[in-house]
């Protein structure tokens, strides 16, 4: 089962899915801000949701350690001009601008999301230097920059080629685009093929490349690719008796939920560890895709 094909499909309108993607992360703040015990994994402490994963190099352990493995061997100006695309809580820029430097812009679709990062710019004193906005990584984008991140956030797109392409129109000539996501293998077994949609499904996330597939699309887009990675080694995952327990138990609060808009939160555990599933049985793949913009 090849995954490439489907990149230009869109399975329902932009608008209406902007709306469900914010709508879900509106849920998803909710619970985050009342259950303590995952804070520090999704978003009030670490300011991100990004996989906890070992540095290679160091033994570090925790969300930040994507951000030094993405941009290993990426030449940056001294200053560089930095577009977060789906960024969240900020967390990315918190981390990384007091290290490379810059100006950065964070857009996300989640108005919770965009009010606690840009209070914690300005707690933190770097709201001249970090800034973020409302606004869709489909819409036009007016101003320039050396550097486009996106980590697990493309991945809600409709159109991916048309999504990274309409990024890369804002990247300058020599620039670099650096995507961070799930991506299935290219023959991905048809015997796992329902788990891999119901994951999609409960994450909003219509198409989910693979890496060929988003490949195609920086190409396509005027990227050479400079590098491709992928991260799951260093990723830690529960033994699947113990992901099976705990899909069990979130489909029946699911179940309980029914069409309230709370539905949202066991759907997104279930997301996510039928992806943590899939990258146990060796299908799923956490990887890093480096393109730069011709010159």
């Amino acid at each position: 089962m090849g995954f490439y094909m489907s990149m230009t499909t869109a399975p329902a309108s932009g608008l209406a899915q902007a709306r469900e993607v914010a709508t879900y992360y509106k849920w998803l703040h909710r619970w985050v801000r009342y259950t303590r015990i995952v804070r520090r994994y999704s978003g009030f402490d670490s300011h991100t949701v990004h996989r906890l994963m070992t540095d290679p190099a160091t033994g570090e352990n925790g969300p930040f350690v994507v951000h030094r493995l993405m941009l290993e061997g990426v030449p940056l100006p001294p200053s560089p001009r930095v577009l977060d695309a789906g960024c969240g809580y900020g967390g990315t820029a918190f981390d990384l601008q007091p290290k490379i430097g810059g100006e950065w812009l964070g857009i996300t679709l989640s108005p919770v999301q965009q009010a606690r990062a840009a209070a914690e710019a300005a707690r933190r004193e770097l709201d001249t230097k970090i800034r973020f906005e409302i606004a869709s990584y489909d819409a036009p984008i007016a101003r320039q920059f050396d550097l486009v991140i996106a980590i697990e956030s493309l991945v809600h797109s409709i159109n991916p080629a048309a999504t990274v392409a309409n990024l890369a129109k804002a990247i300058v000539p020599g620039g670099h685009f650096v995507l961070v996501d799930d991506m299935p293998i290219e023959d991905f077994p048809d015997a796992l093929a329902e788990d891999l949609a119901d994951a999609k499904r409960f994450w909003r996330c219509p198409v989910m490349p693979s890496e060929r597939g988003w490949r195609m699309a920086f190409n396509a887009a005027g990227l050479d690719i400079a590098r491709s990675l992928d991260l799951s080694p260093h990723i830690y995952h529960r033994p699947i008796e113990e992901m099976n327990a705990l899909i069990a138990r979130d489909t029946r609060r699911r179940k309980w939920l029914g069409l309230t808009g709370m539905r949202r939160i066991p759907e997104a555990n279930i997301g996510g560890l039928l992806l943590e599933r899939l990258a146990v049985q060796g299908v799923m793949q956490y990887r890093v895709l480096v393109g730069r913009k011709h010159a």
